[in-house]
């Protein structure tokens, strides 16, 4: 298979995002070894390949969609491969459920989390607490907490397609947040949630007194470097695991929640988390259900 028929198939599935074409990409050189002719090898011998591939058995999943897809869209037979990917579709659930039955055994319970908030507040780790409960009330991942801290009058020039940033805007009584760059915006676009919390408002204001910066003054960020810079990506998920109970990750938090209310049959409340979060109900129960199978 050519650079240029791959290309080609990417032009034609235009509707694929930048992530998936490089998850693609970087796939595709894992046949490398029997250079890359997934169009002209037999299926036999792909699956001999894959199979014999050290890596684990999601890595090897990968690797097939990418096969099917592409033969699909030259019209190369895969049936054999069709059937070889249920086989380890039906692996990967056995050993992904064996994961999830560790992990909860390993996890707080929410009132837990929610208590390590609390204590936050108390403390005065205002960052700290701002951090929790949003992660909490909004179901973040990482890159939505990478958010300019605004007042109200500057919001309303936050409408330009182009703008890329995530604001934390505050208000008298209460606070909003807008994403306008998280994992699934080309999907669900910008979201606006309103936060009815009187502590974020005062966490806010004496985060932001400790700091000696004015909002609607200075460029103020929730999460920054030393000189009020906004972090990498990596730095970002380190600095929000310095403040969660045991530096547990974003994606834990949201499994503690996510498997308290599914087991609480609470599909109002399930809902609103997959709307925050920007997944469908499926995918979140799939992902983060940790009773779920």
């Amino acid at each position: 298979m050519t650079e240029q028929q791959i290309n080609d198939y990417f032009e034609a599935n235009e509707q694929l995002s930048t992530r998936t074409v490089a998850s693609y990409k970087n796939l595709y050189t894992k046949f490398d070894d029997m250079n890359k002719n997934i169009l002209t090898q037999s299926q036999t011998n792909i699956l001999q390949y894959i199979d014999s591939f050290d890596g684990s058995t999601n890595t090897k999943l990968a690797m097939i969609n990418v096969v099917v897809n592409l033969r699909r869209h030259y019209k190369k037979p895969d049936e054999k491969i069709q059937t070889r990917k249920l086989q380890l579709a039906d692996d990967y659930k056995i050993q992904k459920d064996a994961t999830k039955k560790e992990k909860k055994e390993g996890l707080p319970t929410s009132e837990e989390l929610i208590a390590h908030e609390n204590r936050l507040y108390i403390d005065e780790n205002w960052t700290g607490f701002i951090v929790t409960h949003l992660m909490r009330l909004l179901s973040t991942r990482n890159k939505d907490l990478d958010l300019k801290i605004i007042p109200p009058n500057r919001s309303k020039r936050k409408g330009d397609p182009k703008d890329k940033n995530n604001y934390l805007i505050i208000r008298s009584n209460n606070a909003q947040v807008i994403r306008n760059n998280y994992k699934t915006f080309s999907t669900y676009g910008q979201k606006k949630n309103l936060v009815p919390s009187r502590r974020l408002n005062r966490a806010v204001h004496k985060m932001v007194a400790e700091r000696d910066v004015v909002i609607g003054k200075d460029e103020i960020y929730l999460l920054s470097t030393i000189k009020g810079q906004p972090l990498s990506e990596d730095s970002l998920a380190k600095r929000i695991r310095s403040y969660t109970m045991d530096g547990l990750s974003e994606s834990d938090y949201n499994k503690v929640f996510v498997s308290n209310f599914a087991s609480m049959e609470d599909k109002k409340m399930l809902e609103k988390i997959s709307n925050n979060r920007g997944s469908s109900l499926e995918v979140l129960l799939q992902e983060y259900h940790l009773d779920g199978s």
